[in-house]
């Protein structure tokens, strides 16, 4: 059976135990249940444990919220990186024609061919992005870059002795 406890406090101290239970996450009369009652037989929380537990929830909620401001670029930036891919895909496939079943073996080739070749371009351009603007480091770029360079004429030397269009 549970019994009623009445204590009287000052105004003071009755807005500092309301604040504490707010920023434990607690209603007023669990907090200073838990606060005078052992449960279990450990200690009931400790004026410490309870401002630690407040600062705790304070820093998560900044860093929450820090987070959150901080994505919120990028997030905006992959929307719209999204948005063009699918308009890309459907203007494609709303204005290629479909590849007779004759030549699909051929495209297929040209296709993974020239994916090939397009990848390449984008490992290019994340070099270059993530290379900073050191000389020692542009110059292994610019290696990089010649290698990728003599790769792409062997593969256009291939489509070209393949008969390929592009």
């Amino acid at each position: 059976m549970r019994r009623q406890l009445t204590a009287y406090v000052s105004g003071d101290d009755f807005a500092r135990l309301k604040e504490e239970a707010e920023a434990a996450g607690l209603s007023l009369s669990r907090y200073i249940q838990e606060r005078l009652v052992q449960s279990n037989g450990r200690a009931a929380v400790s004026f410490s444990e309870s401002k630690l537990a407040a600062t705790e929830k304070k820093i998560i909620d900044t860093n929450r919220t820090y987070i959150a401001q901080a994505i919120r670029p990028l997030s905006k930036q992959l929307t719209m990186l999204l948005a063009m891919l699918d308009q890309f895909a459907l203007s494609m496939l709303t204005h290629l024609p479909e590849i007779p079943e004759a030549q699909r073996e051929q495209a297929l080739a040209s296709g993974e061919r020239r994916h090939h070749g397009w990848r390449l371009e984008v490992e290019d351009t994340i070099k270059q992005m993530e290379s900073p603007g050191a000389n020692g480091k542009k110059a292994v770029a610019n290696s990089d870059e010649s290698q990728n360079d003599e790769r792409r004429g062997e593969d256009n030397s291939t489509s070209e002795s393949h008969g390929d269009s592009e």
